[in-house]
């Protein structure tokens, strides 16, 4: 008997004794039926994909500051977000962040790159996960923003480089502020670029997983461009801010 034939068979054992099944609602996956093949290399059924709080496309791009100021070296910076901050997005973030549910983030991030736009007048030079400091990294065992940078880096065939920019310093978990200010201040000096690269003229997609007033992103983006960058684009998984002007 040929080994592809022994391949296909064993596969198909495994695959009964140990079917697939929706990540979130947990009901089998049977493709044609309740999902498609690629919502079965995901891992989540038609009905729980379809309740994933998209935003319309005219809806996803937002200014990165939530409380704009005077003098911003970088008043323009975008960022691009999928998802409202709802249910099921933000349970499956909370099972990657908290619970090292890794997978859960990979289906985010394919998602990200399945909708992300492919016509940008410009060529991407990389593709940039936020970084965690050493503390962080040691405790959670992967950073978040690079699962779902992954997801972007295949779509749009742009190299993923997770130690361009590096945290150099611990800083306390955003959450812990409700003032935009106090967020600003916690990350201000808190990122640099590796001195290994030579970033002068790159266009750079970074990514990160939540955008509420943007002050991680907007510090890490200042950064790049500081250190030549030509343009930085954000891009996150979901946000609870709302467009006023589209």
């Amino acid at each position: 008997m040929r080994r592809s034939v022994i391949k296909e068979d064993l596969l198909a054992s495994v695959h009964f004794l140990f079917p697939s099944v929706c990540m979130i609602c947990g009901r089998v996956l049977v493709e044609g039926k309740n999902c498609g093949e690629k919502m079965l290399e995901l891992q989540i059924c038609s009905s729980c994909l379809s309740a994933f709080p998209v935003r319309p496309s005219s809806e996803r791009w937002f200014p990165c500051l939530s409380d704009p100021y005077e003098g911003d070296p970088i008043p323009d910076l975008p960022v691009w977000a999928l998802f409202h901050y709802e249910a099921p997005v933000t349970t499956l973030l909370r099972r990657m962040k908290f619970h090292s549910k890794k997978y859960c983030g990979v289906m985010i991030g394919e998602l990200m790159g399945m909708e992300f736009p492919s016509d940008m007048p410009f060529q991407w030079d990389a593709v940039i996960p936020l970084p965690l400091s050493g503390k962080r990294m040691e405790q959670r065992g992967f950073n978040q923003a690079e699962v779902l940078a992954k997801g972007l880096s295949e779509h749009l065939g742009v190299h993923l480089c997770n130690n361009v920019i590096r945290k150099i310093r611990h800083t306390k978990q955003q959450s812990r502020f409700t003032e935009p200010s106090h967020r600003a201040e916690n990350v201000k000096g808190a990122f640099a670029v590796d001195e290994n690269w030579d970033i002068t003229g790159w266009n750079i997609l970074l990514v990160d997983d939540i955008l509420t007033t943007g002050a991680t992103m907007h510090e890490a983006a200042k950064i790049l461009i500081e250190n030549g960058a030509s343009r930085v684009i954000g891009a996150v998984a979901a946000t609870h801010r709302e467009n006023i002007e589209n």
